[in-house]
């Protein structure tokens, strides 16, 4: 059986450095599978099995020296070796020689399975490290060169490019689920200094931030870095539920920075003082930043769309400032996400469930005209008799 080895993003970049490369790679090509699926990749007891699959498909049936790519990334993070990188690949036809093919394991067509979490992180960091080892900055989606979909006609190149360049923007949906943004914290910190669980600090910054179209996860891992992960010990007292430095300056006395009488309307003055710089647009809630109306004065509203342009303005001088806020969000999202196994399972015997009657309806049905065809023949041998 042909065997394959799956690595972490990190250990497989590394992997890569050390290699001898005996051809020029200038294109990254990225692809989706379509089939499997993230739910058959979840499924399976041995995941190696579904990229032997691949390999079966395309030595066997397409004919193939190998298989296609070069790596998948599986819904899990990991990165699974495949054909020789000092090969060309099979990806796409007459545009192979200095080629890398990368498979996302999945269907990401729109309104079918979504590139999310663990496995979106992973690769964007994957394409970022080919970049910086093979010196190119050339992504190529498969549908550019062919009428198919692929890599998912809900993947948006221009966003995909930004988002692998640390382009994050401030506005927009949470991409950390609740559960890798309190195992995070928790694995730093066992005992957060937080009038509240940290159960309920996330939630409060996951809702906070829908409801004002903030990235709740972000703020979050601001929230990490202005509180030294919820341990405190600068000039905000951890009773003061303020998570996000807010008044607090060079010149401000040890306990005299804002004051907010619970975690929920912290994270609430939070939230909206982050969209303050992300958005000119009016908030939702009833204002409860005290400071939002300096950002108004001093012509900052809308001044920050990605994270990094908080650097100087949020924090002054503030050099890395807005890095060092998404070195924590990507070891947020590196926590592996726990896929609800049981709850596939049970669509899946649902989904079989209905087949079934359905079958059973066309079996009744054809039953029921045979009952009618006999009764006819009965009928006409009666009257024949």
């Amino acid at each position: 059986m042909r065997r394959f080895h799956s690595y972490t993003v990190e250990s497989y970049l590394a992997y890569l450095k050390k290699m001898k490369l005996t051809r020029k790679i200038t294109d990254i090509h990225l692809h989706h599978t379509w089939k499997p699926t993230k739910k058959t990749y979840f499924l399976a007891s041995n995941k190696e099995r579904v990229i032997y699959g691949m390999w079966r498909y395309h030595t066997k049936t397409l004919k193939w020296r190998d298989i296609g790519q070069h790596v998948s990334v599986s819904p899990d993070g990991l990165i699974w070796d495949g054909r020789d990188v000092n090969l060309m690949p099979a990806s796409i036809s007459g545009h192979n020689k200095n080629a890398f093919a990368i498979e996302m394991i999945g269907n990401f067509d729109q309104d079918h399975e979504k590139l999310e979490g663990t496995q979106l992180e992973t690769v964007k960091k994957l394409i970022k490290g080919l970049f910086e080892i093979f010196h190119t900055e050339q992504l190529i989606f498969h549908r550019e060169y062919s009428n198919k979909t692929c890599p998912g006609t809900s993947l948006n190149k221009l966003k995909f490019l930004e988002e692998i360049e640390n382009h994050i923007k401030i506005l927009g949906d949470a991409v950390a689920t609740k559960e890798q943004m309190k195992q995070y914290l928790l694995t730093i910190n066992p005992s957060p200094k937080i009038d509240c669980t940290p159960d309920e600090m996330v939630t409060y910054y996951l809702q906070e931030g829908e409801i004002e179209g903030i990235r709740g996860d972000i703020a979050f891992a601001q929230a990490l870095l202005e509180t030294g992960f919820f341990k405190f010990g600068g000039l905000v007292l951890p009773e003061q539920n303020n998570y996000a430095g807010l008044g607090a300056t060079n010149t401000t006395k040890k306990g005299r920075a804002a004051s907010f009488v619970s975690p929920q309307i912290g994270v609430r003055a939070h939230i909206q003082h982050l969209k303050g710089y992300a958005s000119k647009a009016s908030l939702n809630s009833p204002i409860v930043d005290p400071r939002y109306t300096i950002l108004v004065a001093s012509e900052l509203l809308g001044s920050c769309i990605y994270v990094t342009d908080l650097n100087g303005k949020w924090a002054v001088p503030g050099n890395g400032y807005g890095e060092k806020i998404l070195k924590i969000f990507e070891k947020i999202i590196a926590i592996p996400v726990k896929e609800d196994t049981v709850n596939i399972q049970n669509e899946m015997i649902l989904e079989e469930n209905r087949r079934l009657k359905e079958e059973n309806m066309r079996i009744q049905d054809k039953i029921k005209k045979y009952e009618e065809l006999l009764n006819t023949i009965k009928r006409q041998i009666d009257n024949f008799s």
